[in-house]
């Protein structure tokens, strides 16, 4: 899970560097970081769901090496929250944000597939939200 989590965060800290992304504030599912209640300003949650190994000799690469390879896979979900109170201005433009710069930074095309779900609300949280799912697929040779 190590290699996975490597990959999403460097696609958010890429995406951090983003200037319409500068107001968001991104943090782990059960990480240690602290979410203020109620939110405040936009709150972007990350998550990851599926996570999935397979180990062989999957390359061109392999065979002349010898060494196996690993094929890396895994649903992520960013959870962006705005605040209630102010109808989640502005969340709509935060999210496509967020899908052009998941296009503009993914140098090694390693998302297949994304996708936007409907606007929901939050009643513990006392906030809107919009949920970004993509998948991250790649390929590491091991190291032997």
């Amino acid at each position: 899970m190590t290699q996975i989590w490597e990959q999403i965060d460097e696609l958010v800290c890429l995406m951090k560097l983003t200037p319409g992304l500068d107001g968001v504030r991104f943090v782990r599912e059960y990480g240690s970081h602290d979410a203020e209640l109620p939110v405040r300003g936009f709150l972007a949650v990350v998550c990851v769901e599926n996570a999935a190994v397979k180990r062989g000799f999957l390359g061109s690469g392999a065979s002349q090496t010898g060494i196996p390879d690993a094929l890396y896979s895994a649903d992520a979900e960013l959870r962006v929250y705005a605040p209630a109170g102010e109808n989640g201005a502005g969340l709509s433009g935060v999210i496509s944000e967020m899908l052009r710069a998941l296009e503009l930074f993914d140098e090694r095309r390693i998302v297949t597939k994304r996708e936007v779900g409907s606007i929901e609300f939050d009643s513990d949280l006392g906030a809107i939200f919009r949920r970004l799912r993509f998948r991250v697929e790649f390929c590491l040779c091991e190291e032997g």
